[in-house]
């Protein structure tokens, strides 16, 4: 989703590269962060699904989740806010703030009153909620949340389904990064959408591949770049390995779940 604060610059968000932002009583650091007990929501085994290795995360496992399993941004805000560097930890920070700026009105009872001011751009729906846990080597965990949202319906407009990583060491130290998304919006007549999947190898290794297709209605031809990611899990946390940048063309687009 965080894509379209580069493509429409008429959208008056704050840019997902930013190191803080602040949505009413709510603040996001994108500083390291320690999470000092497993009483946390998000460390609770029993509250996720446990899945098993090897394990294909594509459009078809995003577009089936369970969004019933809800979190509020209270619990999100015990995470910390530890990102990958690069790509997949960028722009996390404006997910997790709209989903902190809706859930906190809807807490507050001040939900209904900010449906009533919406302008184009601005996010309308927004809930985060529990998928997954998959247990990693080297006593490593890996749980797998989601946020849903989508903008007003006007143009500029925005909507999909982002899944986050969170990998938690032996230590409880977690990392979060863009582990899987389906999203799309556009200010006619430029368009855009984005998928992103995950394999995740039995030795734990995950590839994150990402497809960007840009769509210009007045210009014939799209453009299409693709992303591919290799995270590296160690007893100490998990970074970027390698990442490779194509660009392709019409015919050439991969399909990412066959």
């Amino acid at each position: 989703m965080k894509n379209y604060i580069y493509l429409f610059s008429v959208l008056l968000f704050v840019s997902c590269g930013n190191k803080e932002q602040t949505i009413t009583d709510t603040t996001v650091k994108t500083d390291s962060s320690v999470v000092e007990n497993t009483s946390s929501f998000v460390f609770n085994n029993k509250d996720f699904k446990e899945l098993s290795l090897p394990l294909n995360i594509d459009t078809t496992f995003i577009q089936k989740v369970d969004t019933n399993n809800r979190i509020t941004y209270q619990q999100i805000r015990q995470l910390g806010v530890n990102f990958v560097k690069g790509e997949l930890g960028e722009g996390l920070v404006y997910d997790i703030n709209e989903f902190a700026q809706i859930d906190s009105l809807k807490q507050s009872g001040g939900y209904k009153a900010y449906l009533e001011t919406l302008d184009i751009g601005m996010t309308k729906t927004c809930i985060a909620y529990k998928v997954s846990l998959i247990n990693l080597p080297n006593s490593n965990k890996l749980f797998i949340w989601g946020i849903t949202n989508a903008t007003f319906e006007a143009c500029p407009f925005f909507s999909g389904t982002l899944l986050i990583g969170t990998f938690v060491n032996k230590n409880q130290q977690a990392t979060l990064f863009n582990i899987a998304e389906i999203s799309g919006g556009g200010d006619p007549p430029a368009m855009m959408d984005t998928k992103t999947e995950a394999k995740i190898g039995v030795d734990g290794k995950i590839e994150i591949t990402c497809i960007v297709t840009n769509d210009d209605m007045d210009i014939p031809g799209v453009a299409i770049e693709k992303k591919t990611f290799t995270l590296v899990a160690t007893e100490n946390g998990i970074t970027v390995g390698n990442s490779k940048t194509e660009i392709l063309s019409k015919e050439d687009e991969p399909k990412l779940d066959q």
